[in-house]
């Protein structure tokens, strides 16, 4: 690939030990920058960054930062960040490493100077499961209305599973690896193995499960994932749901569809026409999701090529 082949945002160290190096922002994927040799920009001389410490990813023309609970935090133009939209010109400091991102600047991918074997799987430093990803308000215990939310849910007929965005609050890897059901990425191959901690992951909750408690008393309300019901087997659902991560957008431009957080689907789907409403239902009953209003519970199933979109209220725990 030639260096003018690409534009867009490219994210540039300009101090620390990589200085002058750049990385194209790719858009199917985010870019993980980190002291790990697996990250897209390995930086494995900077003491102070975690293995992966954060990510950019371009989201419908927009590029989206992410710290992925980092031990030391990162900072935009010197604020601490946890989810941030980047512009033109915004310096990022992570360890002892600035960046700046930078627009229409031709690309010099940094590759690693010792590859790792495809089966190597990239880790993250353990973040105590008591911080925050995000101040939102909610209790660190959850919301008032996990109860009644966890009982909704169970009460689908149809076997019930999560594809929750693992990068959203580094609980999420702790709980998924404790719980003991069946998880798996969405993303497959070597990049796969690699973001597996920080992508969208598709989880089964069958009845009794404690995982689900778990995600709804610690994540309702902080937009962790979305709910859904199939009666077709896991990788069937997996398989099913992979074809979304990307879309055509109206110019035929791939773009990366984070269909999984409720803020994006619950906004989309009114919007589909039939032909996308039966493709996105294909394998799926019904898909649940807190409200913008994390008091209500939405499920949205298809008719007659529409979304039907079902509001409840949940009730408030005393």
């Amino acid at each position: 690939m030639s260096e003018d082949q690409e534009a867009g945002f490219v994210l540039r160290v300009i101090s620390g030990p990589l200085a002058g190096q750049t990385a194209h922002i790719p858009g199917d994927r985010p870019l993980l920058v980190g002291r790990a040799p697996e990250s897209d920009l390995s930086i494995s001389s900077d003491g102070e960054l975690s293995a992966l410490h954060f990510s950019v990813e371009q989201i419908d023309g927009s590029y989206l930062l992410r710290d992925l609970g980092s031990r030391n935090g990162t900072q935009v133009n010197r604020e601490r960040a946890r989810e941030v939209s980047l512009r033109d010109g915004d310096e990022i400091r992570a360890g002892a490493t600035l960046f700046t991102v930078v627009r229409h600047e031709p690309s010099r991918r940094y590759a690693p100077t010792e590859p790792a074997p495809p089966s190597r799987r990239a880790r993250t430093e353990p973040v105590p499961s008591s911080r925050r990803a995000r101040r939102t308000g909610i209790p660190a215990t959850g919301s008032p209305f996990t109860a009644s939310a966890r009982a909704r849910l169970r009460q689908e007929r149809s076997p019930l599973f999560a594809v929750v965005d693992a990068a959203r609050d580094p609980r999420i890897r702790l709980l998924l690896g404790e719980a003991g059901e069946q998880t798996a990425s969405l993303y497959t191959g070597f990049q796969g193995e690699i973001l597996a901690d920080v992508g969208p992951t598709l989880v089964h909750l069958p009845p009794g499960s404690t995982l689900l408690d778990a995600l709804v008393d610690c994540g309702w309300g902080d937009s962790w994932g979305v709910f859904l019901t199939s009666n077709r087997p896991f990788g069937d659902v997996r398989k099913h749901l992979r074809r979304f991560l990307l879309v055509e957008s109206g110019t035929g431009k791939q773009q990366y569809f984070r269909f999984y957080d409720p803020r994006v689907l619950r906004g989309f789907l009114p919007t589909c026409g039939p032909r996308k409403i039966e493709a996105l239902f294909e394998e799926i009953e019904a898909f649940a999701m807190e409200a913008e209003d994390p008091g209500k519970l939405l499920r949205f199933t298809a008719q007659g090529g529409k979304a039907i979109r079902e509001e409840s209220a949940l009730e408030r725990e005393s």
